[in-house]
């Protein structure tokens, strides 16, 4: 390595003093390196690099979503057993508590803890104002378990 230093210390180079072809030369080395259709070209090019790359991050993302959580969780510094729980959505007051089976009303005829929810419904009432009658839509829905993500990357 040190030769090499040696060698382009002393390394000469010519000079075009008095060369017909010096002032060509300097035009086409700086139309070369600062031409601005150059400067466009690579701007494009390094787009086109970056686009690629987040269609990549992208894609992965949507095959292996774990990869997020893992980069969410590193960034954020929080635990992996940051799941979120049904009563942290809604405070659990006591109109909430007549609509649940910890209603106070019916708490003396069984215990609560011996049972699990299986089935939620959804009870929608419309009115027709022309003929004031009603109508009542029951949708049920099957509880879902809370899933944490796996700690696996791709």
């Amino acid at each position: 390595m040190k030769k090499f230093e040696e060698k382009l210390e002393n390394l000469s180079v010519p000079k075009l003093e008095s060369d017909p072809f010096e002032q060509e030369l300097k035009i086409k080395l700086a139309g070369y390196y600062f031409n601005p259709a150059r400067k466009v070209q690579t701007q494009l090019r390094w787009a086109v690099g970056f686009a690629a790359l987040f269609f990549v991050i992208a894609i992965g993302l949507v095959i292996k979503p774990q990869f997020a959580y893992r980069a969410h969780n590193f960034t954020f510094r929080t635990s992996e057993e940051s799941a979120v729980q049904p009563e942290d959505f809604v405070p659990f007051n006591d109109n909430f508590r007549y609509t649940t089976i910890h209603n106070p009303s019916i708490g003396s005829e069984f215990n609560p803890d011996n049972y699990v929810e299986d089935k939620a419904y959804v009870v929608r009432k419309y009115r027709s104002p022309k003929t004031n009658d009603a109508l009542l839509i029951v949708s049920e829905f099957k509880s879902q378990p809370v899933q944490l993500a796996s700690n696996t990357l791709f």
